[in-house]
């Protein structure tokens, strides 16, 4: 890497720590995500810098977000999913369908292929989504980028203010056992084996060519970790931060050197699916609640 690029990577590094900062303190939602989107675009469109962000530093951000989403798979929770299995799959496989459903009208607006529409409307964590585009190479990764980021921010604003008017209802609530940080918890044998375990989890799904296993390989040893040994964690948040800095800097990048292909129609279209998915599950928790008698709110929070 030429000094120029280093020095570029350390700006857009360091304004994404300041800004992820400012929106922490503002206490806006998701700041180490917004931040380094935020800063990405400044340093691009503004700076006029040229970065070249190390691939090997967010496929690092993204095995520890991996790590994250795989050390909440406890006994506990597992045991919750097998209580309620026959709601989350009925409402999994209903998203499904109502996303697809939306898709065709997401894809005659932006006049998209299948592929992006489908990636861009499909609901789930922005940095599944993000590795999925990234590994097919006919998805549009601008259109799902801001389609899957925006649905953040459409999620926050709408969703809460929905969520108000169901919240007197009765709803079961569990005691929820908080999880002791990584460093607490593991002594440094533990998080070897972890190593060990993951690139060797990793390299099986590459050889079965297993999509977005930079993720999975993660996730599905911690499972098998929380279940086999007992000792469950969670990441201490200055390493949750720094993960989400490393990885979403990438994505940042993507959008900023692709918004100039942005136009009216997909921005229309991105409003378009979003409203439109989160109005639509809602009256599919409504329905789904007379049928299992589940709480609304929950199963609406749960979708």
């Amino acid at each position: 890497m030429s000094k120029l690029y280093l020095k570029n990577n350390l700006i857009v590094l360091l304004l994404s720590i300041i800004l992820g900062f400012i929106l922490y303190y503002m206490n806006i939602m998701l700041p180490w995500m917004f931040g380094p989107i935020i800063a990405s675009l400044i340093v691009v469109k503004i700076l006029k810098l040229e970065v070249e962000w190390p691939s090997w530093l967010s496929q690092l951000g993204l095995v520890l977000l991996g790590v994250q989403i795989g050390s909440a798979f406890t006994k506990s929770v597992m045991n919750d999913i097998k209580n309620d299995f026959f709601s989350i799959v009925i409402v999994s496989v209903l998203l499904v369908i109502l996303a697809l459903i939306v898709s065709v009208g997401f894809q005659k607006i932006a006049k998209v292929n299948v592929e992006t529409a489908i990636l861009s409307v499909i609901p789930g964590a922005l940095s599944q989504m993000l590795v999925m585009a990234e590994e097919n190479k006919k998805a549009d990764i601008l259109v799902v980028s801001l389609t899957q980021t925006s649905r953040i921010i459409f999620v926050v604003i709408l969703v809460p203010l929905i969520s108000f008017f169901f919240q007197n209802e009765t709803t079961t609530n569990s005691a929820v056992k908080t999880a002791h940080h990584m460093t607490h918890v593991l002594q440094v044998s533990h998080i070897m084996i972890l190593i060990i375990g993951i690139i060797i989890v990793y390299y099986v799904m590459k050889w079965i060519h297993f999509p977005t296993k930079m993720l999975l390989a993660p996730i599905v040893v911690l499972i098998i970790w929380n279940i086999s040994t007992g000792l469950t964690f969670t990441l201490d948040q200055p390493i949750i931060a720094a993960a989400q800095v490393i990885y979403m800097i990438r994505v940042g990048l993507q959008i900023a050197h692709l918004t100039s292909r942005l136009k009216g129609r997909i921005a229309l279209a991105i409003a378009f699916q979003n409203v439109l998915l989160i109005i639509c599950s809602l009256i599919m928790v409504i329905l789904l609640s007379f049928i299992n008698h589940e709480s609304i709110n929950e199963l609406f929070l749960g979708a």
